[in-house]
């Protein structure tokens, strides 16, 4: 493992992220176009892993960076344009350089929309910029 501290982070400990549901927000394909007119799966695991860096931030070490390694969503009900939703994340684990965060989100009467996880992983931002910098890109090719 690279050198970095452990994190000092709390099993419990949580922040939150508060959302309205926009267009930009709903299920539109590239490809395929529209599809349907309530909040994306693909933009719920955007805001899971948007709540674990909210939380990572509050107790991430100087010269040190936090980079997504995994995500994983259960969408359980719709939301629609101008619905408000609240994403929260909750450290589960603390395990050498990784934070797992169980993450949920609601709405406003406070029905669950999904629930699912992600896991961040902390690195010296100098071995993280060698890794995914511009000089990385320009030496793949």
């Amino acid at each position: 493992m690279p050198d970095v501290p452990p994190l000092d982070i709390p099993v419990g400990a949580t922040a939150t992220l508060d959302v309205v549901v926009t267009h930009e927000l709903t299920v539109h394909f590239d490809e395929l176009g529209p599809v349907h007119p309530v909040y994306a799966t693909y933009s719920m695991a955007k805001h899971f892993e948007e709540a674990g860096r909210k939380l990572l931030l509050q107790h991430l070490q100087p010269g040190h960076a936090g980079i997504g390694r995994s995500v994983a969503v259960e969408h359980l009900g719709p939301a629609w344009v101008g619905d408000g939703v609240t994403v929260v994340a909750r450290c589960t684990e603390v395990s050498g350089n990784r934070l797992t965060c169980a993450c949920t989100a609601t709405d406003a009467r406070g029905r669950e929309l999904g629930r699912g996880t992600t896991v961040q992983v902390v690195l010296p931002e100098d071995l993280l910029e060698q890794r995914i910098g511009p000089a990385a890109r320009a030496a793949r090719g």
